[in-house]
Protein backbone atom coordinates (compact mmCIF):
# COMPACT_ATOMS: atom_id res chain seq x y z
CA UNK A 1 0.00 0.00 0.00
CA UNK A 2 0.85 3.73 -0.92
CA UNK A 3 0.42 7.09 1.30
CA UNK A 4 1.53 10.14 0.55
CA UNK A 5 1.89 13.52 2.79
CA UNK A 6 2.42 17.02 0.87
CA UNK A 7 5.24 18.94 2.37
CA UNK A 8 5.18 22.48 2.52
CA UNK A 9 2.49 25.01 1.36
CA UNK A 10 1.05 28.60 1.67
CA UNK A 11 -0.11 27.36 4.55
CA UNK A 12 3.23 27.31 6.34
CA UNK A 13 6.04 24.50 6.48
CA UNK A 14 4.18 22.39 9.44
CA UNK A 15 0.42 22.68 8.38
CA UNK A 16 0.65 19.06 6.55
CA UNK A 17 1.92 16.79 9.60
CA UNK A 18 -1.12 15.64 10.52
CA UNK A 19 -1.99 14.84 6.91
CA UNK A 20 -1.53 11.78 5.68
CA UNK A 21 -3.47 10.18 2.55
CA UNK A 22 -4.22 6.73 1.29
CA UNK A 23 -3.71 4.25 1.16
CA UNK A 24 -3.22 3.36 -2.35
CA UNK A 25 -2.73 0.54 -4.80
CA UNK A 26 0.45 1.67 -6.35
CA UNK A 27 2.50 4.59 -7.58
CA UNK A 28 -0.22 5.34 -10.46
CA UNK A 29 -3.00 5.69 -7.85
CA UNK A 30 -1.00 8.02 -6.10
CA UNK A 31 -0.46 9.80 -8.76
CA UNK A 32 -3.87 10.46 -10.22
CA UNK A 33 -4.83 11.46 -6.50
CA UNK A 34 -2.33 14.08 -6.20
CA UNK A 35 -3.09 15.36 -9.67
CA UNK A 36 -6.71 15.66 -8.24
CA UNK A 37 -6.36 17.29 -5.36
CA UNK A 38 -3.63 19.62 -7.01
CA UNK A 39 -4.25 20.28 -10.40
CA UNK A 40 -1.88 23.28 -10.89
CA UNK A 41 0.82 22.96 -8.19
CA UNK A 42 3.85 22.04 -10.19
CA UNK A 43 6.33 23.52 -7.90
CA UNK A 44 5.02 21.28 -4.66
CA UNK A 45 6.21 18.40 -3.57
CA UNK A 46 5.16 15.39 -1.68
CA UNK A 47 6.99 12.44 0.41
CA UNK A 48 5.60 8.98 -0.96
CA UNK A 49 5.99 5.90 0.78
CA UNK A 50 4.78 2.37 1.43
CA UNK A 51 3.54 1.34 4.59
CA UNK A 52 0.48 -1.15 6.32
CA UNK A 53 -2.18 0.07 8.45
CA UNK A 54 -2.18 -2.25 11.75
CA UNK A 55 -4.59 -2.85 14.77
CA UNK A 56 -3.00 -2.43 18.10
CA UNK A 57 -3.07 -5.73 19.96
CA UNK A 58 -4.93 -5.76 23.38
CA UNK A 59 -3.02 -6.73 26.24
CA UNK A 60 -3.42 -10.21 28.15
CA UNK A 61 -4.05 -8.79 31.02
CA UNK A 62 -6.73 -6.12 30.03
CA UNK A 63 -10.18 -7.12 31.92
CA UNK A 64 -13.57 -7.70 29.77
CA UNK A 65 -15.55 -4.25 30.03
CA UNK A 66 -17.73 -5.73 32.72
CA UNK A 67 -15.47 -6.09 34.87
CA UNK A 68 -13.12 -3.03 35.00
CA UNK A 69 -13.58 -0.78 38.01
CA UNK A 70 -14.67 2.99 38.00
CA UNK A 71 -11.06 4.92 37.31
CA UNK A 72 -9.44 7.79 39.28
CA UNK A 73 -9.04 5.32 42.87
CA UNK A 74 -5.49 6.32 43.66
CA UNK A 75 -5.65 3.57 46.51
CA UNK A 76 -5.09 0.94 43.18
CA UNK A 77 -2.01 2.75 42.36
CA UNK A 78 1.38 2.16 43.21
CA UNK A 79 4.25 4.43 42.77
CA UNK A 80 7.12 4.09 40.38
CA UNK A 81 9.83 6.41 40.06
CA UNK A 82 8.26 9.11 38.12
CA UNK A 83 5.15 7.61 37.44
CA UNK A 84 2.27 5.11 38.97
CA UNK A 85 1.61 1.25 38.08
CA UNK A 86 -1.36 -0.42 38.93
CA UNK A 87 -1.29 -2.09 41.89
CA UNK A 88 -3.37 -5.24 40.55
CA UNK A 89 -1.65 -5.66 37.03
CA UNK A 90 1.62 -3.64 36.81
CA UNK A 91 0.31 -1.50 33.86
CA UNK A 92 1.78 2.15 33.47
CA UNK A 93 -1.07 4.50 35.10
CA UNK A 94 -2.45 7.15 31.80
CA UNK A 95 -4.43 10.14 32.16
CA UNK A 96 -7.31 10.96 30.25
CA UNK A 97 -8.54 14.79 29.94
CA UNK A 98 -12.21 15.48 31.01
CA UNK A 99 -14.18 18.73 30.55
CA UNK A 100 -16.88 20.20 32.77
CA UNK A 101 -18.80 23.16 30.98
CA UNK A 102 -19.03 25.94 33.47
CA UNK A 103 -22.86 26.84 33.90
CA UNK A 104 -23.88 29.75 35.51
CA UNK A 105 -26.15 29.26 39.09
CA UNK A 106 -29.97 29.31 38.07
CA UNK A 107 -29.25 28.21 34.30
CA UNK A 108 -29.14 25.10 33.03
CA UNK A 109 -26.08 26.02 30.83
CA UNK A 110 -23.41 28.75 29.93
CA UNK A 111 -21.14 30.24 27.69
CA UNK A 112 -19.19 27.41 26.59
CA UNK A 113 -16.70 27.64 29.28
CA UNK A 114 -15.13 24.48 30.07
CA UNK A 115 -12.70 23.65 33.31
CA UNK A 116 -10.29 20.38 32.54
CA UNK A 117 -9.18 17.63 34.71
CA UNK A 118 -6.71 15.08 34.20
CA UNK A 119 -7.96 11.84 35.85
CA UNK A 120 -6.18 8.71 36.32
CA UNK A 121 -6.58 5.27 35.37
CA UNK A 122 -5.24 2.11 34.51
CA UNK A 123 -6.25 1.00 30.99
CA UNK A 124 -6.58 -2.89 31.27
CA UNK A 125 -7.90 -2.71 34.98
CA UNK A 126 -10.68 0.70 35.09
CA UNK A 127 -12.67 2.13 32.33
CA UNK A 128 -11.52 4.95 30.32
CA UNK A 129 -12.94 8.29 31.93
CA UNK A 130 -15.50 10.01 29.40
CA UNK A 131 -14.42 13.68 28.06
CA UNK A 132 -17.91 15.09 28.89
CA UNK A 133 -17.62 15.21 32.91
CA UNK A 134 -20.05 17.02 35.10
CA UNK A 135 -20.75 20.79 34.87
CA UNK A 136 -19.22 23.31 37.63
CA UNK A 137 -21.23 26.07 38.57
CA UNK A 138 -19.85 29.45 38.74
CA UNK A 139 -20.94 32.02 41.38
Amino acid sequence: MKFFIPLGSKYGGYWHLGCVYGPYEDDRAVEEEIARRWPNSKSDQFLVFDGQIVNVKPSPKEKPESEKREPGNMENYVKNGDGWKCEECGAEILGAQVAHPVWFRGFTGGGGECTYDTVPYCPNCEKKPNFHGAPVYAD
